[in-house]
């Protein structure tokens, strides 16, 4: 084997990389830091990428949709603040973090 043939190539552009998170972890991440704080998606990305330490950053167009989807079931309220939406957990989110707590930790 060729020494070139010994690293792992890093996707491209339009490629995706490697499953960060199994289906449902990112909401149940979101909905975890959205109980212990309301935040902007900007501040969600940082935060994740913090746990991660700088070794992951999740992009605007997974978190959005992600955000989104939350906010479309009710688990979260995003409201207008300026140019951007600031997102905090509604009871119905509280009690899914509740029933998830195996999950989560």
């Amino acid at each position: 084997m060729r020494d070139s043939e010994n690293f792992e190539r890093k996707p491209g552009r339009g490629e995706r990389g490697p499953r960060v998170f199994a289906p449902g972890d990112l909401k149940l991440l979101l909905l975890s830091l959205l109980g212990e704080q309301p935040g902007h998606g900007y501040d969600l990305i940082r935060q994740i990428e913090k746990r991660f330490d700088g070794s992951y950053t999740p992009s605007p167009g997974v978190i959005y949709p992600t955000l989104n989807f939350l906010e479309e079931v009710e688990l979260i309220q995003g409201q207008p603040q300026g140019s951007k939406r600031l997102y905090t957990i509604t009871d119905t989110g509280r009690s899914a973090l509740t029933e998830q707590a195996v999950a989560l930790d």
